[in-house]
């Protein structure tokens, strides 16, 4: 569902493949620029939750997925080789990837308790240093900020003055790294929102005619931008090549408002058909960000963290297996993502219940790979919850959580918003207490 209440509606490539219309999409109309004024609160989570399940495109798993045995190599990383577009798992680097006793990477055994604040980027200096100051008090170690690729273009998310983008990202990513938090880029790969219901090709990018050109320009925009992340003093702890990918990477070709109208001609949809050229640009962003420096994390982001009431017992966690073990054919990885919101992977009136369909998911991907790490890429309301779910996972395996824009009221945390701002100042709301405790009970990891 969009924002104005219609259907996204499927959209139909060559192959008769559609990506799914009914997952999580991000709010088009709070998201985007105003007349003149900077962008909104950035959209909420879409209302469908869900895309297709096992057995379609958009799941990212089908006949062909079923039965795989998980690759030897899960999570472990991969030389920084040169760019393959044919997919094949290039480079002759020796970096040992996946969880040692040394931990995860630079980040350690460090349980992240981070929170998305990019729609925080239009505050002055002074105010995003007050709100930093605050989520450090009461236990956040880490930031999540998002990207897009260029969002003043014709289907951009600010048209006026380009909020999210390279530069922005840079600014905030050196105050937040500054302030002695972790920090998480989330490349769109798009010039708007990214998620399982629109994957929009940038504008600057659909004049290619091959996975090759496709594959080259992701891997250059990622290397680039990973350098002048570098250089700007913003070096990203772990970085997501796309979110909530469930339906595959570049795929549409988005209107004004940065939703689909067509299916681009060459896209990566994660159809069984397709999945090469999928793995092919998630390899190119791979290597965009291991060229630069092996030491970042890389991950990857679906939306699959629990079966909704309807769904088939497990289907969530065999959703996961198949992408994973699909992006494992081609890549390397160290961390893997889900998403988590109540309403959207959940049973929206059983806590229980939902909390149960996440551990169910973390615990059997945890099984299934035991080298990649694991995290909530986004989550709302349930914020114990889902922070126990991941914290207690056996070995250290959950890397940590980010909760979703919790300085913004929205229909992804109704009732449940932990900071409201006023001025330069943010007022702590009644669950951020939640943290504090957290701060205490997870103090071993912090």
């Amino acid at each position: 569902m969009s924002a104005s209440g219609g259907s996204s509606g499927a959209m139909v490539g060559s192959g008769g493949a559609a990506s799914s219309g009914s997952g999580g999409v991000h709010n088009s109309g709070s998201g985007g620029a105003g007349s003149g004024g900077a962008p909104g609160s950035g959209g909420a989570p879409g209302s469908g939750g869900r895309g297709a399940e096992p057995g379609s495109a958009s799941g990212g798993s089908d006949g062909s997925m079923a039965g795989q045995g998980a690759s030897s190599s899960s999570g472990g990383r991969g030389g920084a080789g040169g760019l393959d577009v044919t997919g094949g798992r290039g480079g002759a680097g020796t970096s040992q990837g996946g969880h040692d006793a040394g931990g995860w990477g630079a980040l350690g055994d460090r349980f992240l308790i981070g929170a998305d604040v990019t729609d925080q980027e239009v505050a002055p200096d002074a105010t995003r240093a007050n709100l930093l100051t605050l989520m450090k008090d009461h236990g956040f170690n880490a930031i999540r900020l998002r990207t897009f690729v260029d969002p003043r273009a014709s289907d951009g998310y600010d048209q006026t003055n380009g909020y999210a983008d390279l530069a922005h990202t840079v600014t905030f990513g050196k105050q937040i790294k500054d302030a002695g938090l972790a920090l998480l880029i989330d490349f769109h790969y798009s010039d708007n929102w990214a998620d399982p219901g629109k994957q929009c090709v940038p504008v600057a990018w659909q004049g290619y005619t091959t996975i090759a050109e496709l594959a080259r320009a992701l891997h250059d925009y990622t290397k680039d931008a990973i350098q002048k992340l570098v250089a700007g003093g913003a070096r990203p702890d772990m970085v997501q090549i796309g979110n909530e990918t469930t339906p595959g990477l570049l795929i549409h070709r988005c209107d004004g408002g940065g939703q689909p109208v067509s299916m681009n001609p060459i896209n990566g949809l994660a159809s069984s058909g397709n999945w090469p050229n999928l793995g092919a640009l998630l390899k190119a962003g791979v290597d965009g960000v291991r060229e630069v420096d092996p030491e970042i994390l890389v991950a990857f982001h679906i939306d699959r963290g629990g079966d909704k009431p309807a769904d088939k017992a497990g289907s969530a966690l065999q959703a996961s297996v198949d992408w994973i073990t699909q992006a494992l054919k081609y890549t390397t990885f160290d961390a893997f993502g889900e998403s988590c919101y109540q309403r959207y992977q959940g049973d929206p009136n059983s806590p229980s219940a939902t909390k149960a369909g996440w551990t169910d998911t973390f615990t059997g991907l945890a099984q299934k790979f035991p080298d990649l790490g694991l995290f909530a890429a986004e989550y709302g309301p349930m914020q114990r919850e889902i922070n126990d779910v991941v914290f207690g996972l056996a070995g250290r395996r959950g890397i940590g959580t980010f909760n979703w824009e919790p300085t913004t009221r929205g229909d992804w945390n109704t009732g449940h918003d932990l900071l409201r701002r006023s001025g330069s100042t943010y007022t702590a709301q009644p669950d951020l207490a939640l943290y504090d405790q957290m701060k205490m009970d997870y103090a071993s990891r912090l």
